[in-house]
This record gives C-alpha cells, sequence and structure tokens, in this order.
C-alpha cells in the first residue's frame, strides 16, 4: 500500500511539472517581425527626427525653443509667459509688448487688454509699436509705461493708468487742539485708480498728529501712476 502511494505521488509531481513547462512555452511567442516592428513604441528620444504620440503625454517641466503648434486643446495648471520677437506674425499668434498682450488679427495688432487696433498704415501707430509704446486708437494715444514720455513724445491731456493707495492709521486715537478726537474717517483715506483714460492721478488727504501736544495737521496721498498716455510731437 505505501509502495502504492509513493508511485502515486512521484507520477503526480512529473505530470505536474510537464503542465507547466508546457505552459510557459506555449505563452511565449516569438518576434513575428524584425525590430522595431511588432515590438514596443519607439521611445521619446533626443535626435532631429520628428516623433507623433498618440497617446497623452505629462511632463512636470516644458522647454519649448522654437515655434509650438495645438491641433486639439491645450490644459495648463500653471502660468503661459510669452514674449515679444522680429519675426512677421500669423493671424492668431499673441504677444507681450512690455506694456500690453495682444493679439495679431492678420493685419495688425490688436490690445487683448483693452485697447484697440490702429489701422496698419496708421503712422503713429508704426512709431509707437517701435519705440515699444502700446497704441490705442480710438483715443490717439500710445501709452507707455513710465511717468514722462519719450523723445519725440508728449503727454495728450491726461491720459494714463493708475494703481490706488491707501494710508493713514485707523486704530490711532490722538486728539486734534482738544476736540474733535480724530476717528477713522479723518485719519484714513484710499485713492482711486484709473485704467487708460483722460483722469488725473488720484489723491486723498488724512490727518496726522503734529510734534506739538494736542494738535493735528493733514497729510496728501496720491495714486502711483503706472503708465503714460503720449502722442506724437
Amino acid at each position: 500500500m505505501r509502495k502504492n502511494l509513493t508511485k502515486f505521488l512521484i507520477l503526480t509531481i512529473v505530470f505536474s511539472a510537464a503542465l507547466s513547462v508546457n505552459y510557459l512555452f506555449a505563452a511565449w511567442v516569438g518576434p513575428t517581425q524584425a525590430p522595431p516592428g511588432g515590438n514596443t513604441s519607439t521611445p521619446i528620444h533626443v535626435g532631429s527626427t520628428n516623433q507623433v504620440k498618440d497617446g497623452g503625454l505629462s511632463v512636470n517641466a516644458l522647454s519649448v525653443f522654437g515655434n509650438g503648434w495645438f491641433q486639439g486643446g491645450l490644459d495648463v495648471g500653471g502660468k503661459i509667459k510669452v514674449g515679444n520677437d522680429a519675426v512677421a506674425p500669423d493671424a492668431g499668434e499673441i504677444r507681450w509688448t512690455g506694456t500690453d498682450l495682444e493679439v495679431y488679427n492678420g493685419s495688425a495688432w490688436a490690445s487683448l487688454t483693452g485697447g484697440e487696433v490702429a489701422p496698419a498704415a496708421d503712422p503713429d501707430y508704426t512709431d509707437c509699436i517701435n519705440v515699444g509704446g502700446s497704441w490705442v486708437d480710438a483715443q490717439g494715444v500710445c501709452y507707455f509705461p513710465n511717468t514722462s514720455c519719450p523723445s519725440g513724445w508728449t503727454q495728450k491731456g491726461n491720459y494714463s493708468s493708475t494703481i490706488g493707495k491707501s494710508g493713514g492709521n485707523k486704530s490711532a486715537r490722538k486728539w486734534c487742539n482738544s476736540s474733535p478726537q480724530l476717528n477713522w474717517d479723518t485719519n484714513y483715506c484710499s485713492t482711486g485708480q484709473h485704467f487708460r483714460s483722460n483722469v488725473a492721478a488720484e489723491s486723498c488727504r488724512y490727518r496726522v498728529g503734529l510734534p506739538s501736544k494736542n494738535s493735528c495737521g493733514w497729510a496728501s496721498l496720491g495714486a502711483t501712476k503706472t503708465e503714460i498716455g503720449c502722442e506724437k510731437n
């Protein structure tokens, strides 16, 4: 009985091993084409040959040193930075002039931040762009990121852009000639602001304590000018 059991176990082990070997050989199939045909996809490489990837591609950073073209959509989780160059533009291209974001409509650059495009034949428009300005045709104004116009240009009216300021101390408790006590409305102020308008720079006044006891005075606060609107001399 014991001999029969031993023979049975040995036969079982041999039979199982034979099935395993047969399975392994059956699972492997040799290549049917010369590499890389019928093999894994060509990896992304550093060569000069163009490559097309049908599936998605995720990267932590991407630098494009030539032109970039997207046939489908483009989803960006961070920021996109654009510059400017001397290459003749094609319709649909965008640029940052240093003061304005613009798109080329096929004949001229149009502002994307509120400015209006001028005809390409307008000499003032051309001169404005050539000196780094941003032209607004409806106003006949070239905006520069300064507080004064460049040589050959003068400010037109009060055309400018500003950023508002706030100043003073809302929590101060000083007396002005004993009465009344300074309050939040008189010892704190905020200027307004504007964008590319014929408006003078905004300002406001607030009360401040003077060195002498129980006396107060006024301080002035002006908005920060970020652009100046100029016209050709």
